[in-house]
């Protein structure tokens, strides 16, 4: 997989869109998908929804990912809403308690809505 096939910014006129399209989130793709949603978010006011449907695999790297992007939005004033999760990855949420600290939706339009 190429790196650009790992996220697709999506566009939308009050938050960044962001659809990540890797099925393994990992170190390598982490570090990608970060880089891509920082680069992008300071002109959407580090409001991101990010779409995560098509990820079967989150591995701890893709956690501390979420974290990362959560603490800049609220330090910028902004929000990350993560949606569109697969149930095993709300359970690792729920195990690992992220789902006190991330505001989980259960869909990008949830999420839309969330963020406003």
């Amino acid at each position: 997989m190429s790196e650009a096939s790992y996220i697709q910014v999506l566009p939308h006129t009050s938050c960044l869109l962001g659809h990540v399209t890797a099925e393994k989130v990992g170190a390598r793709e982490s570090q990608i998908i970060e880089q891509e949603l920082r680069a992008s978010a300071p002109g959407k006011k580090w409001k991101i929804v990010l779409d995560l449907n098509e990820v079967t695999v989150l591995a701890s790297m893709g956690l501390g990912m979420l974290v990362s992007l959560h603490k800049t939005c609220s330090q910028e004033g902004g929000r990350l809403v993560v949606c569109g999760l697969r149930e095993d990855i709300v359970q690792v949420m729920k195990i690992t308690h992220l789902d006190r600290i991330l505001k989980v939706a259960k869909d990008r339009e949830a999420g839309l809505k969330i963020v406003g």
